[in-house]
């Protein structure tokens, strides 16, 4: 239950010594209106609530009543006060008291906020907190089930709020203007609880008959409310009259009688004047055990003391551990009256970075320090920019000189009247973070351009197909026509030009299918060597460190040596470069190639990932020490279509090329070069176990009509499909096209079984010919053999094919004789099936 005894109790002997301290306390300014003596004002204008029961309401008959009007009635009484009441709701009420139209209130809880611009008498009530909620079909079961639900809040900054901010709950708030409102919402199950004082719930409950409410635990300590009379800020004499009458009404016992007739049939009754005596004992008895248990309770708070000053210890010792081993460069500062600033502490990382022990840093300038001029240069300059700041302020600087970043912070820790007397100063080495971002977004631009370069050599070989196609066709049809025959072995010539370019294309785009084999780099660098030596400039030596015991490597032996010739040939052409300007004359202009195998672990940060059965890496080193490169073309020497020599002399495509086929076969390149010095690439390829190697089988070399075979294509190019229809039905075959994956797979999910070989296209609308693929093998109808036909197949692609169980991949564009070769060799297996 409530204890508003006890507070009755200890009100009264605080009364009168509140009243007296009143009456002696210095001179208040107050309002213009209280500065009239009481007999001037009265009658006094008291607001009162008429919507906060039972403390001020207006009952049947029309009349304000309550607890709060029977206590003031008694006070006016005992003091000879004239009071003239006006009734509003309280939310009203508050408003137009602050506004100065009502001498005093007739109550009104105490708080913070409205100490600021009232006085408050010696409470007469204090209330204990707590929360209601429906006492049946409630889902609330501990305080964290209101997240998410509405919860009544009575006013603006109410001890409601406090309880909500104090226990981090998130619910939403429903407004309302008295404690009876807000149990007819908990009530009807409009709102899930409410925050209330226990002793008011529980007699609007038993008053207003309101059912299926109760009480949610106990009530809650540290959130009491106290209801006093309130008065103007200042109003001290007014204040004093209002605090004796309180006083007066205690010793007599008139105080408890009034709340006897309000609350005793919810609170437990008033201790009598005999009850007292006989209490007496009972009450010495308690102290002694009071007393007992406060010696206990200093004995306990003891060792709680010691326990916690050893937690205190160890968490220094924790801070003191982070501290010293942060990376970040920490670094504490104080202000001189000079402008400049002098060292507290460092941490570890900023010894390193100062190149000095802390202890002999202390109490020296920073401007003393030995530290790298243009770093000095910025840390002052970064610091007086920002003394005058009050919190934290942040700054990325980059040193050109060295070439580095810094990020710094800045923390203030002690503010002085107009700047910073004492700040922490943290610095972290961004440089490599800075690289690593470079690389990582010149390989997404990169692999962008890639993809458009890949998709325009897919359409060139959608255009290509059908032009090898027709021109194999009309010299098989006319092969007595010898002209004939020239003009159109001219058009395949061509063709097959263009289609070599494509190929180019999609090696730069990283989508065409990798033919890898066993490869010796010695005997690449070797070949490589031997073939470059004799076209170029005999002042160049060639120095070639590459040891014979490699180990193989498994790759694309031609775009190994596209990437060797492609950086060979850079590191000639900066070397002549040099040549052709004055230079020392004991420079000998050199071209020196390296190599060495390193463990798996060693691999870059950055590397694609191979494929599993990684052994280790043979690092490729090829070295000039020709004119070197500045930084704005380091970064971009990977660009396609970039290059730094005239017109006609560079195309900008050959380390665009060596950066996409080393990322290719799942290898890592990085340069390091110096403007006069010279130019290093290191390329990081990786050592695979080969497969077993397979023996090819040789197509029939007839192209006479073969068969008669139901074939299904897929061609979504109405050029492609109709050359490739034109060359199935010279073989004799039944053919049925659909042009696209969609209508592709709603024709074979019923049908498959009438189809004695399927022809797909990879890139079609709808579904790909991939997907069709995996749904025909997953829905298990058919049985025969499929050959897919693409221009423009990565690794993915491969892996899903060969998942699929394709049985030939022909790559566009082709030629007549390699479609009836592969046509005729998957019908013959699958016969001889």
């Amino acid at each position: 239950m409530t204890t508003p005894h006890r507070a009755l109790r200890q009100g009264a002997c605080l009364a009168g010594l509140l009243l007296a301290l009143t009456l002696r306390a210095e001179p208040v300014t107050a309002p213009a209106a209280n500065l009239r003596p009481l007999a001037a004002r009265q009658p006094l204008i008291v607001g009162v609530t008429t919507d906060s029961y039972p403390y001020g309401f207006i009952d049947a008959q029309g009349r304000a009543t309550g607890f709060s009007t029977d206590l003031l009635d008694a006070v006016a009484r005992v003091m000879q006060l004239e009071i003239k009441r006006v009734a509003m709701p309280g939310r009203e009420l508050h408003d137009r008291f602050r506004e100065g139209e009502f001498d005093m209130l007739q109550i009104y809880s105490q708080t913070a906020e409205r100490d600021s611009y009232s006085d408050f008498t010696v409470p007469f009530l204090t209330l204990r907190g707590a929360v209601f909620i429906q006492e049946k079909g409630s889902p609330i079961r501990r305080l964290e089930d209101f997240n998410g639900r509405k919860f009544a809040i009575i006013g603006t900054r109410s001890m409601g709020e406090r309880f909500i901010a104090d226990h981090g709950l998130r619910v939403d708030q429903v407004s309302v203007s008295a404690s009876e409102e807000a149990l007819r919402l908990i009530s009807r199950g409009e709102v899930a609880g409410s925050f209330l004082s226990q002793l008011t719930a529980l007699s609007v409950i038993e008053e207003r008959r309101i059912g299926n409410v109760a009480m949610f635990g106990e009530p809650l300590a540290g959130y009491d409310i106290r209801h006093c009379f309130a008065v103007h800020k200042g109003d001290a004499l007014l204040l004093a009259r209002l605090n004796e009458g309180l006083s007066i009404l205690h010793r007599t016992g008139e105080f408890g009688e009034i709340y006897q007739r309000w609350f005793g049939r919810i609170d437990s009754p008033l201790i009598t004047r005999d009850q007292a005596v006989n209490y007496g004992l009972i009450l010495l008895t308690l102290g002694l055990a009071g007393a007992l248990t406060a010696y206990l309770r200093l004995r306990f708070l003891h060792r709680r003391i010691a326990t916690q000053a050893d937690e205190l210890n160890r968490q220094q010792i924790l801070l003191r551990a982070l501290y010293d081993n942060i990376p970040l460069t920490v670094c504490v500062l104080e202000a001189t009256d000079s402008g400049g600033h002098r060292v507290l502490l460092l941490n570890r990382a900023a010894e390193v970075l100062f190149a000095l022990p802390a202890g002999t840093a202390a109490g020296r300038l920073l401007d003393e320090l030995p530290l790298e001029p243009e770093l000095r240069a910025e840390l002052t300059g970064f610091i007086s920019r920002n003394r005058a700041v009050s919190s934290l302020v942040r700054e990325n600087r980059h040193l050109p000189r060295t070439n580095r970043d810094f990020s710094l912070m800045l923390v203030p820790l002690l503010s002085g009247p107009a700047e910073i007397r004492r700040c922490c100063l943290l610095l972290e080495d961004t440089t490599e973070r800075r690289r690593l971002d470079e690389e990582v977004a010149q390989s997404r631009k990169l692999r962008a351009v890639g993809e458009l370069v890949g998709g325009i050599a897919h359409e060139f070989n959608n255009l290509l197909t059908p032009i090898l196609l027709k021109s194999g066709e009309i010299m098989l049809d006319r092969p007595q026509d010898r002209e004939l025959g020239k003009s159109v072995g001219l058009i395949a010539s061509t063709a097959q030009r263009a289609a070599e370019l494509t190929r180019r294309l999609l090696t730069f785009g990283r989508k065409n299918e990798s033919r890898p084999e066993v490869v010796r780099l010695s005997a690449a660098i070797d070949s490589c060597f031997a073939l470059l030596r004799l076209t170029m400039d005999r002042r160049i030596r060639w120095q070639n460190d590459t040891p014979a015991e490699l180990p193989p490597l498994y790759l694309n032996a031609t775009d190994l040596n596209q990437i060797l010739v492609n950086l060979i040939l850079n590191a000639r052409d900066t070397l002549l470069d040099r040549l052709q300007v004055p230079h020392p004359d004991t420079w000998i202009p050199q071209i020196r190639i390296d190599a060495a195998a390193v463990p798996a672990e060693a691999r870059p940060a950055l590397a694609d990932v191979p494929t599993p059965g990684l052994t280790g890496w043979v690092r490729l080193v090829v070295q000039d020490n020709g004119m070197g490169m500045p930084a704005e073309v380091r970064e971009r020497i990977y660009e396609p279509f970039f290059t730094t020599k005239s017109v006609g002399q560079g195309t900008g495509l050959g380390l665009a090329t060596v950066w996409h086929l080393v990322h290719m076969c799942g290898g890592h390149i990085e340069v390091d070069s110096v403007p006069g010095e010279g130019t290093s690439f290191l390329i990081f390829l990786p050592i695979l176990p080969a497969p077993l190697p397979t023996i090819p089988i040789s197509a029939p070399a007839n192209l006479h009509p073969s068969g008669n075979a139901r074939v299904f294509l897929a061609e979504d190019d109405d050029f492609v499909a109709q050359t490739v229809t034109a060359v199935l039905k010279r073989e004799g075959h039944v053919i049925h096209r659909e042009p696209d994956g969609s209508t592709a797979w709603q024709t074979l999910e019923t049908r498959s079984e009438e189809f004695d070989l399927l022809v797909l296209d990879v890139n079609m609308p709808g579904l790909s010919g991939i997907d069709v693929l995996r749904r025909v093998r997953a829905a298990g109808r058919y049985r025969g053999p499929v050959i897919v036909m693409s221009g423009r197949l990565g690794s993915e692609e491969m892996e899903l094919l060969t998942a699929a169980r394709v049985d030939c991949i022909i790559h566009k564009p082709f030629e007549v004789a390699d479609l009836i070769a592969n046509l005729r060799k998957v019908l013959a297996n699958r016969r001889a099936g």
